[in-house]
């Protein structure tokens, strides 16, 4: 992210919030540096189209409220009838008509002003719901590596606390403010038309009025950019320390975690304080102007009263539309504050918007068509960041048949991982064509071959759920019988129903309430379940003991079985299960060194199998 050079906080403040610029992981002090200055009608287009379906519901809010503004006309009008032609005169019989009036006028405003305020509500959270659920839509379609870059606590403020900011701008904000406007145009017509000298009067404190709301405005923005960016980071460091929570105790190291939430915490507090004091002045500087507009109208208005120009009814209601043209007013300025606080989040939500996928579906692409499993990599080269020079893959070349097994071995950090990726399409190379049934993975659309293949990766994906729903996750229409036999084949069924509430057990979050094989054996009949004819398999028994690999292996040759499989693995036993094995080394400086590759067994005489590949650079963990 660049740093702004118009937003500036007033004084530096201890850690940052946002990963690009937290200076370190303990959280030692370090500056601030905002997300680029998002202007405030840049951030309304942006995020407008969110809010368009309910653009009627806007124009109808701000319409019942502006009805019920005039309503307050008609009641401070009838008011001033009250005092010149019932309690001056002392005419009592007028009254009860009068106040009858009032009090229907009033009924009415309130039940108009009632339905504007829903309707606002409507849109304002029809708006949130949106937002949120396309930008958790997009961070989908990004790789995994571009998520785990990010501390996930700060994603998520930025889904909650900045998303509801930018609501206040776009939806509530704008009704708010359309019925400000137009009631404060309603409330001056009235006093004009009351007392022009009274009006202009009390309309000379205008400019003062403008002035306030632009200077305070600009402030608040540049103090509450700093506070949100605060929050996500207090959010970010809750959730690594609750996530990190037993290996803290193991390391003895509660008191640290809690200093890093307290010095987390303490950064916020401060940026709020910032804002508070700038913010927390505004209202104070307005009552002061309106005391000041009020004596000079009560002034003026006790000379046109002793003129004769001017009746006690009269200064009475022009002293009620000053009241009420004070509070739109007074509404419409302190916008400035909500304007400030929807830009800083603007720019957070934005920045995750702009970001991009590495990956992107060709508008020719296709369906994939009858897979029947024949995978295949053409001097593929892959480096992070574009580094041509340091690969982490350098010319991989392999072809396997339907059903045969390729297992891929070599040291930690030579690309392994990475070559499963490429397979599945969170990377594409930078040179070379990975192919699958003879076609381009580029020329597939995404969602056909992701129906095709299975990735099983080192670190077993499963959700606070029941143990049903975790296994039906790839094929939620799956019925029970398949979920069970998905679950034999996996070799889990017996302990599952050992469980007292079976299928339906809750697993917690990650799975904790499951063993790690327990756990592998849940994803294995998650694949079982899928059936997908490719599968790849990304070192499935590490971080198993010996017993638990020993429970896993047999499921996953079962799952192996007359499936293309791709077995990434540093188990040279589970490896002889393989037709093929494609070893993946460190490089040799800037070259990359040829390693050969050889079939473990013989492979089938009807097929065909060249496998090479050269040695990598180390660039990233395999």
């Amino acid at each position: 992210m660049q740093t702004s050079r118009n937003a500036k906080p007033a004084r530096s403040l201890e850690s940052s919030a946002d990963p690009a610029v937290s200076s370190s992981w303990s959280g030692t002090e370090g500056p601030v540096s905002p997300s680029p200055t998002v202007p405030v009608r840049e951030a309304f287009r942006r995020f407008w189209p969110w809010a368009r379906p309910d653009a009627a519901w806007l124009a109808a809010s701000v319409c019942l409220l502006v009805t019920g503004s005039f309503g307050e006309v008609v009641s401070v009008w009838l008011f001033k009838d009250l005092i010149d032609g019932v309690l001056v005169p002392r005419r009592f019989s007028a009254f009860w008509p009068l106040a009858l009036a009032m009090l229907g006028t009033a009924v009415g405003a309130a039940l108009l002003t009632y339905a504007g305020s829903y309707g606002a509500s409507r849109v304002s959270e029809r708006f949130v719901l949106r937002l949120r659920t396309a930008t958790v839509a997009h961070l989908h379609t990004l790789p995994p590596d571009t998520l785990e870059r990010r501390r996930h606590g700060d994603v998520v403020a930025r889904l909650t606390r900045d998303v509801a900011a930018i609501e206040q701008l776009v939806a509530s904000g704008l009704v708010e403010g359309g019925a400000a406007l137009c009631g404060l145009l309603l409330f001056a017509a009235a006093a004009v038309y009351l007392s022009w000298p009274l009006a202009l009067a009390a309309l000379a404190a205008a400019p003062l009025f403008w002035a306030g709301a632009h200077f305070f405005g600009h402030h608040i923005l540049v103090r509450e950019r700093v506070a949100q960016r605060r929050a996500g980071g207090v959010t970010a460091v809750v959730e690594e320390s609750l996530r990190n929570s037993a290996l803290a105790r193991t390391c003895n190291q509660e008191a640290h975690e809690v200093e890093r939430v307290r010095r987390e915490g303490k950064a916020l507090m401060d940026a709020e304080l910032a804002t508070a004091r700038v913010a927390d002045l505004y209202s104070p500087f307005l009552n002061v102007l309106e005391v000041t507009a009020g004596v000079a109208v009560v002034g003026i208005g006790a000379f046109e009263l002793e003129r004769g120009s001017l009746s006690l009814g009269g200064l009475l209601a022009f002293a009620a539309f000053m009241a009420q043209l004070f509070e739109p007013a007074q509404q419409l300025s302190e916008l400035a504050s909500v304007v400030g606080a929807a830009g800083a989040s603007a720019e957070r939500v934005i920045e995750l918007l702009d970001t991009r996928s590495p990956v992107h579906e060709r508008p020719t692409a296709h369906h994939a068509r009858s897979v029947v499993g024949r995978l295949s990599c053409e001097n593929v080269r892959f480096g992070y960041s574009g580094d041509h020079e340091h690969p982490v893959l350098a010319d991989v070349t392999f072809d396997i048949g339907p059903g045969q097994v390729l297992a891929v071995l070599g040291p930690s950090g030579c690309g392994k991982s990475t070559l499963a990726k490429l397979l599945v399409r969170f990377l594409d190379p930078d040179l070379g064509t990975v192919r699958l049934d003879g076609e381009d993975l580029t020329d597939l659309t995404l969602v056909s071959l992701r129906r095709a293949v299975t990735l099983l990766p080192q670190q077993v994906g499963l959700f606070h759920a029941t143990i049903r729903d975790n296994i039906a996750y790839g094929r939620p229409d799956a019925t029970q019988a398949e979920i069970e036999r998905a679950a034999e084949s996996a070799d889990a069924h017996g302990f599952i129903t050992a469980l007292p509430d079976g299928y339906q057990s809750e697993i917690g979050r990650d799975g904790f309430q499951l063993s790690g094989g327990q756990g592998q054996r849940i994803a294995i009949a998650r694949a079982f379940l899928r059936g997908t004819p490719v599968l790849v398999l990304d070192e499935p028994t590490a971080g198993l003991d010996d017993r638990s690999a020993e429970n896993v292996i047999a499921p996953l040759r079962h799952l192996m079985a007359g499936r293309t499989t791709v077995l990434i693995t540093h188990d040279r036993a589970f490896a002889d299960t393989a037709d093929f094995v494609l070893r993946l080394g460190p490089a040799d400086g800037v070259r990359a060194t040829p390693v050969h590759t050889a079939p473990v067994r013989a492979a089938p005489a009807c097929a065909t199998a060249a496998i090479g590949a050269t040695a990598l650079g180390y660039r990233s963990a395999g």
